[in-house]
């Protein structure tokens, strides 16, 4: 074994290297006496929050890259580190042919949750959101009552936007990422204000694809960096991933896109659920059932039933 250090990439923002701690977690536990260093990266993502989220691409010339991820391929390719860690929902459906992933590690919760304050009318409320999947089920979760608004920023930065801005009652964020934060119960205290986390109905309000799962991606064809990872991969998580990344990569579909759903396994058994906007607001809804042995065939199959429907 290398006596070097594992050189893991990672963005900056408190989740992301909380996140690496876990993808280091799990290596050590995996491959013990493995030595790791990990190198912050800045990514278009995190510096350009000045617009919404679907834009970032074009403003910087990140093309179908994932705007969180560009940066962390730049420092793989160059050889500035040896693997980097990603929140994978940030990847892109079709890998670039360089690099793979090489472990996904046992998947959080994939839901969202509501973070409000208190005494907010939950009959009228405006919530907070850069998403465009979430927009879209803001509106149909709350029959049109509720009104999203553009808020970006890293977990801590979103949180502080919900106190300090009178017209916002209550943002969405992943459920995972505030458990990792350590924000696990139903209350969250900044500063002396007490917010309030509302679990939402789950399969009305779905899930962006592989919300919830950390992968290692690496070079490919590092094996002695492989070699070092994928002990960590988690065989049930990678599965479900697998089908929702198929799924994505046929629909060719990026943050612009108001998609989501998750797959599940049991035993040989996978079930897809999938929500799709047409640009005129309607939902079309998919389920569909296969293989878990043939996660991408299952993707594809779903795939295709939306795209029968959308003629």
């Amino acid at each position: 074994m290398s006596t070097a250090p594992l050189r893991i990439g990672s963005r900056s923002s408190e989740l992301a290297l909380r996140q690496t701690e876990l993808a280091i977690a799990a290596i050590t536990a995996a491959t013990p006496g493995t030595e790791t260093q990990i190198i912050p990266i800045h990514t278009a993502g995190d510096m350009r929050t000045d617009i919404p989220l679907c834009k970032v691409n074009k403003a910087t010339q990140t093309q179908d890259k994932g705007v969180f991820i560009a940066a962390l391929e730049e420092a793989l390719a160059d050889g500035r580190i040896d693997c980097a860690v990603h929140s994978l929902k940030d990847m892109p459906g079709t890998l670039d042919e360089r690099f793979e992933i090489a472990a996904i590690l046992p998947r959080e919760t994939i839901w969202d949750a509501l973070v409000i304050k208190e005494g907010a009318n939950m009959e009228r409320l405006t919530i907070g959101t850069s998403s465009v999947r979430r927009a879209n089920l803001i509106r149909n979760y709350w029959s049109g009552t509720a009104k999203s608004i553009s808020i970006r920023g890293n977990v801590a930065t979103r949180l502080q936007k919900l106190i300090d801005t009178p017209e916002l009652d209550a943002i969405v964020l992943a459920r995972a990422g505030l458990n990792r934060l350590g924000y696990t119960s139903d209350t969250i205290e900044i500063n002396g204000t007490r917010l309030h986390v509302v679990e939402m109905a789950k399969d009305s309000f779905m899930p962006a694809f592989c919300q919830g799962a950390i992968a290692i991606e690496i070079r490919k064809g590092d094996t002695a960096t492989k070699a070092l990872v994928s002990p960590a991969n988690d065989p049930t998580s990678e599965l479900t991933v697998r089908a929702e990344r198929a799924f994505l990569a046929e629909l060719q579909a990026d943050c612009s896109v108001p998609v989501g759903g998750y797959a599940t396994c049991n035993r040989d058994l996978m079930m897809f659920r999938a929500i799709y906007y047409t640009p005129n607001g309607m939902p079309i809804r998919i389920t569909h059932r296969g293989s878990s042995s043939a996660p991408e065939q299952v993707g594809h199959e779903a795939c295709a039933m939306l795209k029968q429907q959308l003629g």
